[in-house]
């Protein structure tokens, strides 16, 4: 005949529990009464709630003990099973009506239930009378028991939050931290405080977490901890760290998992980063995260990914390498015809692109990108300045939404909701005065500011020639940059020739004499070479509103047929093959007649 089925249930309340002789206590009391009563113990199926609290039901809503139930109800373990437990306690230390419950859908469901402390069995749907007095008693006692335990702990806790600046709540702090024998603060460790902030100004400058780690390995930065090497989860997990602000954000445990308990804690920790870097950092991070990371190449060679588009399909222009050798180099390809569809094929050289673009879009301040971070311009702190504001912004909208969502909630006060909601409308019109100071002073500096065409391009050719480290470092921040400036950069490879075809479409719908056609077509084909209209072109929106659109020379990426700049207002200037933009109101007529003669 064969022996019924025992399942041996374990829950400890803390991992710290391992340690001792508790798992060990419990696994062989199983045992043991499996010998002594025939039973066949299933080993192999793990009933084990390691650091799960029982005193709020997180075993039976998400731990093991709720999964066995759930076999149990679906079939799949038979019926007149055991379940071994050392006490009434290692199931349930809920209140009363919650630990009966557990007990009648354990018994009522087919499952003997034997509690090893007390060698009790409580049969299948047959617990008697008596049994069950006894039972009821003894998960009283145990929720009595949990309940002081947390009101205890909570009392602690609540007195070592009131003299928080007499003594640190705990000795556990971030790795940059120690404490201090005295208990009463932390003491920076200077040379990792030193790397955390290089992570963070790394991160601002637009590298990601994969290229910030392989830059400390590859340097030799010894990392933190026992690790014996950089890992990219750890860069990250400190970048999102508010501790290097100081903040200090107490938790508690819902349903087995970590949540906030009340608002983080100023000033609990020395800071090590100033508010603007975080900040910066963080909007920088939020970019990569919509728009795509990624592993960048050593050189980061294209700088306009996620910004490029194909100005005739709206497809995104595909960085392409060819090698070396004489039909090698890198370009910018439609994504589309690259692909094979229906799309002009024909490939931008990338340095060449990436020449005209800075030599043309004068909004982008080279000069400034390459100036080192102790000599940052005024123009360049406020640039900064104006990221960390607007990250700023970001934050308390949130939280006001978030505070807005609480009211619903009805277990916080209206009254304090209120206060909450005020301060956070006082912080968000502070803020947004700053960012309308920032942007004024930009603006008067920038309308002050020159560079000379010759040093233009000599800042040019060294971020082309630039390698290694620097080119990473550098070429990263200029993307990031670009990515904030930037909104719009439509690419017409080959003019508007390929416009050519709309032009024959409609004279066939016409339906006119194909000779007549033939020449109607041959005219606009003159016409548009002698505009040069064939020549390649690229236009730039950029965030403030203005607009810009060059038309380019085929032979010399440094020289223009047309530049034209149309501001926020719908203004037009420029210049269109040597004669001042005036007599067009915008981008369909810009370049639809040839200059006249002299």
């Amino acid at each position: 005949m064969k022996k019924p089925l025992a399942y041996s249930y374990v829950r400890m309340s803390t991992d710290i529990q391992l340690k001792g002789d508790s798992l060990r206590r419990q696994t062989e009391r199983s045992k043991q009464y499996a010998v002594e009563h025939d039973l066949e113990l299933v080993e192999d199926f793990r009933l084990e709630d390691i650091g799960v609290s029982a005193f709020k039901g997180d075993n039976v809503s998400s731990g093991a003990l709720g999964k066995f139930l759930d076999a149990v109800k679906a079939g799949r373990i038979q019926k007149g099973s055991y379940l071994l437990v050392e006490s009434f306690d290692r199931l349930s230390r809920q209140k009363l009506n919650a630990s009966v419950s557990l007990f009648f859908d354990i018994t009522s469901n087919g499952i003997n239930l034997v509690t090893l402390s007390d060698n009790q069995l409580y049969k299948a749907g047959e617990a008697e009378f008596a049994q069950l007095i006894m039972s009821i008693v003894v998960m009283a006692r145990a929720n009595e028991e949990s309940e002081m335990k947390s009101q205890r702990l909570s009392a602690a806790w609540d007195a070592k939050r009131r003299a928080v600046g007499e003594k640190k709540l705990t000795g556990l702090c971030p790795a940059w931290l120690e404490l201090s024998e005295d208990r009463k603060g932390f003491h920076v460790i200077d040379d990792r405080a030193q790397v955390v902030r290089r992570i963070f100004e790394d991160s601002a400058s637009g590298q990601g977490s994969f290229v910030i780690t392989r830059r400390l390995n590859d340097s030799g930065v010894p990392a933190f901890g026992r690790s014996t090497g950089w890992v990219q989860s750890y860069v990250t997990k400190i970048l999102q760290a508010r501790a290097v602000l100081g903040e200090f954000q107490p938790h508690t445990k819902q349903n087995g998992r970590r949540v906030p308990l009340g608002d983080p804690m100023p000033d609990y920790y020395p800071q090590i980063v100033d508010e603007d870097l975080f900040l910066r950092a963080q909007f920088a991070r939020g970019k990569r995260k919509v728009e795509g990371g990624g592993r960048k190449g050593e050189a980061l060679r294209n700088l306009f990914t996620h910004l490029a588009t194909c100005g005739y399909c709206g497809s995104p222009m595909h960085f392409l390498n060819k090698g070396v050798g004489p039909g090698g180099g890198t370009y910018l390809k439609c994504s589309h015809a690259l692909r094979g569809l229906n799309c002009v094929p024909t490939a931008w050289r990338y340095q060449d692109f990436e020449r005209s673009f800075f030599l043309f879009v004068k909004e982008i301040d080279l000069a400034e990108m390459f100036r080192a971070s102790s000599q940052k311009s005024e123009v360049l702190i406020l640039d900064e300045r104006s990221v960390a504001l607007a990250e700023k912004k970001s934050e308390l909208e949130l939280k006001r939404e978030r505070t807005y969502a609480l009211i619903d909630d009805g277990a916080i006060s209206v009254e304090f909701l209120t206060t909450k909601l005020r301060e956070c409308e006082a912080d968000l019109a502070s803020v947004e005065q700053q960012i309308a100071d920032v942007d004024r002073q930009r603006r008067e500096i920038r309308e002050q500011q020159s560079i000379s065409p010759d040093e233009l391009r000599l800042l040019i050719d060294q971020l082309q020639k630039m390698e290694g480290s620097e080119a990473i470092s550098q070429r990263s921040m200029l993307a990031a940059r670009l990515r904030e400036i930037v909104t719009d950069l439509k690419l017409e490879v080959e003019g508007s020739l390929p416009r050519q075809d709309k032009a024959a479409a409609l004279l066939d719908a016409a339906d006119i004499d194909i000779q007549d056609r033939n020449q109607i077509l041959d005219l606009i084909e003159q016409s548009d070479r002698q505009a040069q209209r064939y020549n390649r072109s690229f236009s730039v929106v950029l965030a403030d509103g203005v607009s810009r659109r060059v038309v380019l020379k085929s032979d010399d990426p440094a020289s223009f047929i047309a530049e034209v700049l149309v501001d926020k207002d719908g203004a037009i200037s420029g210049s269109d093959r040597g004669m001042p933009i005036g007599w067009s109101d915008g981008w369909d007529n810009v370049f639809d007649e040839p200059a006249r003669a002299e």
